[in-house]
């Protein structure tokens, strides 16, 4: 079988498997009037223990967490970090005189196994981030936002449209993080929004 066949064959398998499938950014909003009062001292991100982590190079992965952009390490950690990363990102202008708390639990990581990012069709591919987030006063604990669930979906950039994996998947899913942080905060532009898109 050629280059090209197996190219046509693995997005064929791709569409088969797959299909369209609706992806969002999604949060509740907080007032600006709330969060500008806030300095984040802390954000703590829990990654359980049932989530289960991607180890098999496919192309349609089940698992709750895929994730290659690092490299061999410890999946958890890494998506914890990126999440954390992103978080802080998108909180940094705060600087109000309230100390608050994130303590965030990891729900979905979805990115692409190294054979997807190199076979999928041009257009294809998502980068699926959904979590927890609770917010807490620093001085009392006090729970002064309840939890709440959070996507934060974004379109993946594959090979084939002259995308890069590794670092520069991982810039991308930080920003995204970052945007939808602001997002929810009210200090950015509100990208909540539903897309479909050929990916899982």
């Amino acid at each position: 079988m050629s280059a090209v066949s197996r190219k046509i064959l693995s997005a064929l398998t791709l569409i088969g498997l797959a299909g369209c499938s609706g992806f969002l950014v999604d949060y509740t909003p907080i007032s600006p009037e709330t969060s500008r009062a806030w300095t984040v001292t802390a954000i703590h991100v829990d990654v359980p223990e049932d989530l289960k982590v991607n180890t098999i190079n496919i192309m349609i992965p089940n698992e709750d967490i895929v994730w290659y952009g690092d490299g061999p390490g410890d999946k958890r950690a890494q998506v914890a970090e990126i999440l954390e990363e992103g978080l802080s990102q998108g909180s940094k202008t705060l600087k109000g005189p309230v100390p608050v708390v994130f303590d965030v639990e990891l729900v979905q990581f979805h990115a692409l196994t190294p054979r997807a990012f190199h076979s999928a069709p041009s257009g294809t591919g998502v980068e699926s981030v959904r979590y927890k987030i609770e917010v807490r006063d620093a001085r009392t604990d006090a729970v002064i936002v309840p939890e709440q669930l959070i996507a934060s979906d974004g379109r993946a950039l594959v090979a084939v449209d002259g995308g890069e994996d590794g670092i520069a998947e991982r810039k991308r899913i930080v920003a995204k993080i970052a945007e939808t942080t602001r997002g929810w905060l009210g200090i950015g532009r509100d990208n909540r929004t539903e897309f479909e898109r050929l990916g899982r």
